[in-house]
């Protein structure tokens, strides 16, 4: 969890969420604070566990697209209805195609996550995405006026299911 200027920024593994820390209301700020013992102050990161916070020192590193991008390059990708069965785990894989053909694989709990219902209508109003962004080539990402969900893309070539993703490259899927 760090703090960027007026920006929250909460991570974890495979993805991460930016938002601007007025459009969270006091419930969501209240979850956040009973969670972790509090929200780091501007500039600061910590890693909260159970047993306490570690907080980090220097400058808050990204390594993830966040509402701050410059998004010139950005390509809309379609949410496909095509899930896969990630095999030996069995965690449901959501294809999204890009409009060239080509596709990109995700936890699908990503695609569930986006909930309309939940926006702070004071400070944001349509959810927009996927997206993705060659500058960072492993993630997706969805964003509104004040908040971005940014997700890790499975790695195609450590996929089982590979040929089946090939196979589907050239095949024009609806959303």
């Amino acid at each position: 969890m760090a703090r960027r200027g007026d920006d929250v920024l909460f991570g974890g593994s495979g993805w991460a969420i930016v938002t601007e820390k007025e459009s969270m209301d006091k419930k969501q700020l209240a979850a956040v604070i009973e969670l972790t013992g509090e929200l780091p102050g501007k500039g600061e990161a910590f890693k909260a566990t159970k047993e306490e916070n570690q907080y980090e020192i220097g400058e808050v590193r990204w390594g993830m697209i966040d509402r701050t991008e410059n998004r010139e390059e950005e390509e809309k990708l379609t949410v496909t209805p095509i899930v896969l069965e990630r095999y030996p785990n069995g965690k449901a894989m959501r294809v999204l195609q890009a409009a060239d053909g080509r596709v990109e694989v995700l936890n699908d709990r990503f695609v569930k996550a986006i909930d309309s219902a939940s926006m702070n209508l004071d400070h944001e109003h349509e959810v927009q995405g996927p997206f993705f962004n060659p500058k960072f080539p492993k993630q997706v990402y969805w964003k509104s006026e004040a908040t971005t969900l940014t997700a890790i893309l499975y790695d195609q070539d450590e996929l089982k299911e590979k040929d089946i993703l090939e196979y589907l490259r050239d095949i024009k899927m609806e959303g």
